[in-house]
């Protein structure tokens, strides 16, 4: 227990899970651009703040407006320690603690890029390719259940790291923003997230990424195949030139849908001439 958090606690488990799946279901599914995902954090409070405040409407009125307030961070792996904290300082508000309104409104806001980030980094850089690139592999191999397995697997994991971080969130409070800031440990993690995501996606690309050509070089009597001689010169070279090519139109700010369409347009009219 946090030696800032007060002892006596007014928010019951019953409260914090149903906290917490309220979140989940509603942090993408009403964001609007004037406080995008502000009305879903508030659904993750509403139970919260009638339990802390039952008999005071004004703190009631209070901490909803508070929580209305703009907010946008990553909300599937480590942004409900955002909501885990902020319930553990309304808590310890309505328990008479130094907290006022704008010290939990601040905190919230601090945290909303550092953890977006993270989170993003760590579902969309690693963890969602790590688990793609096996459901995939299932699916050349013609197992059906390289679909179930991407699902499964994907929220399985997202939500058992989220609750648990959302748990330590609350019952640390303020110290678990404290520990871990403290010793870099941001920069550390953010780093070790990064390289995994790299070397993962340059696997996944080595493994999935196929292309040849049937194109031939008649030499007198003999045929060269074009594939072969690329494959004793650099093997891969072909597959490895279209992954370049799509990271070069990435990183000319062409859309990914755009970029599809250019690889399905290549695509076609190399196999069209029999060049692919």
């Amino acid at each position: 227990m946090s030696e800032n958090k007060v002892q006596n606690q007014l928010v019951t488990k019953a409260d914090l899970r149903k906290s917490y799946w309220m979140f989940e279901v509603y942090a993408q599914a009403c964001c609007s651009y004037e406080r995008l995902q502000a009305p879903g954090f508030f659904m993750g409070m509403k139970n919260i703040i009638e339990r802390v405040y039952d008999k005071d409407e004004a703190e009631k009125i209070e901490a909803c407006k508070r929580h209305m307030e703009f907010y946008n961070s990553e909300f599937a792996l480590v942004g409900p320690v955002i909501l885990g904290l902020t319930i553990s300082l309304e808590e310890q508000k309505a328990l008479g603690a130094q907290v006022d309104g704008v010290t939990i409104s601040a905190i919230k806001t601090s945290l909303m890029g550092p953890l977006a980030g993270i989170g993003d980094t760590l579902r969309q850089g690693t963890l969602i390719p790590i688990i793609g690139s096996i459901a995939i592999s299932m699916g050349v191999e013609g197992n059906l259940f390289g679909p179930v397995f991407y699902m499964v697997a994907t929220l399985a994991i997202n939500f058992g790291i989220s609750n648990y971080l959302f748990n330590k969130a609350y019952a640390r409070g303020r110290d678990f923003v404290a520990e871990f800031f403290s010793g870099n440990k941001m920069e550390k993690i953010m780093t070790m997230i990064t390289a995994i995501g790299a070397i993962t996606i340059g696997a996944l690309a080595s493994s999935t990424v196929v292309a040849t050509t049937p194109l031939a070089l008649k030499l007198g009597e003999n045929t060269l195949l074009v594939q072969d001689l690329i494959g004793k010169i650099a093997p891969n070279l072909l597959p490895f030139g279209f992954v370049l090519l799509t990271l070069f139109l990435l990183n000319k700010k062409i859309s990914v849908n755009r970029v599809l369409l250019i690889l399905i347009g290549i695509a076609v009219v190399l196999g069209f001439f029999k060049i692919l």
